[in-house]
């Protein structure tokens, strides 16, 4: 159960990236925000589940290792929808 947390902040963090794009569609230099929102909000998911429960969000004995575990899991979702894009890019493109 206490390595559940890392991939809901993945996923969240992903989620809210795509619509951060659909937002800012028109304005492409907002989207070297993206890296900085998304550990924000993964460190805010990470204080929201250690406060919630405890117990998923790995051995974290204090808020900080829980916002650490957060800001980190949030800003490996840049890195997830990279291999996204990569994986299925198209020749030429």
């Amino acid at each position: 159960m206490q390595f559940t947390s890392v991939p809901i902040i993945i996923l969240c963090c992903y989620i809210l990236g795509e619509l951060y794009k659909l937002v800012f569609k028109k304005r492409k230099s907002a989207y070297q925000y993206i890296p900085i929102f998304l550990a924000i909000i993964g460190g805010i998911l990470g204080i929201i589940i250690y406060l919630t429960n405890k117990e998923m969000i790995f051995n974290s004995n204090n808020i900080w290792t829980a916002l650490g575990i957060g800001i980190v899991s949030g800003a490996s979702s840049t890195g997830t929808n990279q291999i996204i894009k990569q994986t299925f890019k198209k020749e030429g493109e």
